[in-house]
């Protein structure tokens, strides 16, 4: 990864070589990831940036904007002699129907327990469906999930006017 100086749309993260591979650690929000080469801690930070974007839509607040690499601090890192490859990483794909699933099941307030419960189902495929890296859902499981919560599937497939908006806030494109 070369070392870049331009304003970028994805997110800084430092990035330190180690005895078996490498650490990366976000500096504009809390993350970390680690991997024994680069080609493999790359998708493990660009999940880190979806989850960081994921959550801050989920919870109503904006992100923050991603800074250029001469405005990051660095300080603690200068301070203990390190010299950390900064990596910018843009947000992984997400799954619109499992961030769907999430907002409906934190509408009805519900834990994944009692929703796994509704649909008779081990609480490990709760936890699966609403993974926003799982992308295998299936028409009865949306089915199962809408009934368990009292509601119906709609589903619509348009075409976004700005696709850069998609990946920064990975709004649902499914309701359940």
């Amino acid at each position: 990864m070369a070392r870049t100086t331009k304003q970028h749309r994805g997110y800084p993260f430092a990035v330190l070589q180690t005895n078996t591979g490498f650490a990366a650690g976000g500096l504009q929000f809390p993350a970390m990831a680690t991997a024994a080469t680069m080609e493999e801690l790359r998708p493990l930070l660009e999940q880190q940036v979806a989850l960081y974007l994921l959550d801050c839509y989920l919870d109503g607040d904006d992100p923050v904007a991603p800074q250029p690499e001469g405005q990051l601090d660095l300080t603690d890192y200068r301070e203990e002699g390190q010299h950390p490859e900064i990596v910018y990483a843009e947000p992984a794909p997400m799954s619109a129907i499992s961030i769907a699933i999430e907002e409906a099941i934190r509408q009805e307030g519900i834990s994944y327990a009692e929703l796994a419960r509704r649909m008779d189902v081990p609480r490990s495929v709760v936890t699966r469906i609403t993974n926003p890296f799982y992308f295998a859902h299936t028409s009865r499981t949306l089915r199962s999930v809408a009934e368990a919560l009292g509601r119906q599937v709609h589903v619509s497939i348009d075409k976004p006017n700005d696709r850069s908006s998609i990946r920064a806030k990975s709004p649902p494109l499914v309701a359940v």
